[in-house]
Formats: C-alpha cells, sequence, structure tokens
C-alpha cells in the first residue's frame, strides 16, 4: 500500500510540473506594444506623425512595422521627406535587409509604411556599426522590448 501511495504522490508532482511548464508558455505568447509620435514644425510648415507596432515574444522583438505620414501644403517639404524616407530605408534594406518599405504620396501628404523583420535582419553586422544599439539587445543580437522603448520614447513617443 505505501508503494500505491507513493505512485499518486509522483503522479501529482509529474502534473504539477507539467502544468507549471505549461505556465511558462505564455513568455512564449506573441504581444504586441504601440508607440505614437506626433511632432509640428510650424516654421517649416509640416506635421509628422508616426506610429509603430512592435511585435515581440517573451523579452525579443521579432519585427516592427512603422507608419509615417507627413502632411505639409509645401511640395518641397514633401519632396525632402519622400526622398530622404527612400534613401534611408533603400540603404538599411541594402546593408542589412529585412526592410520592406513602401510610400505612397497624396496631394498634401507622403505616407510611409515599412515592416522591419528582424530575423531577416543582419543584426550582427547592424550592432557593429551602430555601436550604441549594443546596450538595447540581448546576447542574441535581438531587441529586447524594453529597449526599443526606450529608443522610442527617447524620441518622444508615447508607448503602451
Amino acid at each position: 500500500q505505501g508503494g500505491d501511495f507513493m505512485k499518486k504522490v509522483f503522479f501529482a508532482f509529474c502534473f504539477v510540473i507539467l502544468l507549471c511548464t505549461g505556465c511558462n508558455a505564455t513568455n512564449n505568447e506573441k504581444k504586441i506594444m504601440n508607440c505614437d509620435l506626433k511632432s509640428t514644425n510650424s516654421v517649416q510648415g509640416y506635421t509628422l506623425t508616426s506610429k509603430y507596432t512592435v511585435y515581440y515574444t517573451g523579452d525579443s522583438v521579432n519585427s516592427v512595422e512603422t507608419k509615417e505620414e507627413v502632411k505639409s501644403d509645401e511640395e518641397s517639404i514633401l519632396d525632402y521627406f519622400e526622398k530622404t524616407l527612400t534613401n534611408t530605408y533603400e540603404t538599411a534594406n541594402e546593408n542589412y535587409g529585412g526592410y520592406d518599405n513602401n510610400i505612397t504620396r497624396s496631394d498634401n501628404s507622403i505616407t510611409s509604411i515599412t515592416k522591419i523583420d528582424y530575423n531577416k535582419m543582419d543584426m550582427k553586422k547592424y550592432i557593429d556599426d551602430n555601436t550604441a544599439v549594443k546596450s538595447y539587445v540581448n546576447s542574441d543580437n535581438k531587441f529586447t522590448i524594453d529597449g526599443i522603448k526606450s529608443i522610442y520614447e527617447a524620441m518622444g513617443a508615447i508607448c503602451k
């Protein structure tokens, strides 16, 4: 009879271990953080609105989708932003990979939607070229959610 009791205790123990192991699966759950930034430059005559949607699992950022919209009645301002955004994302994609950018232009605005997939990006090269980023990544060279949040907040974004 003592053996039956020990078997029951052992199975109960195994059940609790399996249950707790399942509890850790929430760390692998995909989560989303949104950051918003709006700035107005009345001297230059434009408004820039940025929305960053950060997709992460556990502590590691997998990808970010950015939507940047510039509104201005000045054609030269829109030309400048269109050229700058195009060059910035094309260069980043050529150097590191993982960037997918689409820019659309209407009468008085430019909208840039960029998807950055950090799993497809050469993060080692990116970190080597941008050493300040090192404090925002983990030992696997992935941005941490706290790291990327502090980068966006330093620019003035509000993250939730």
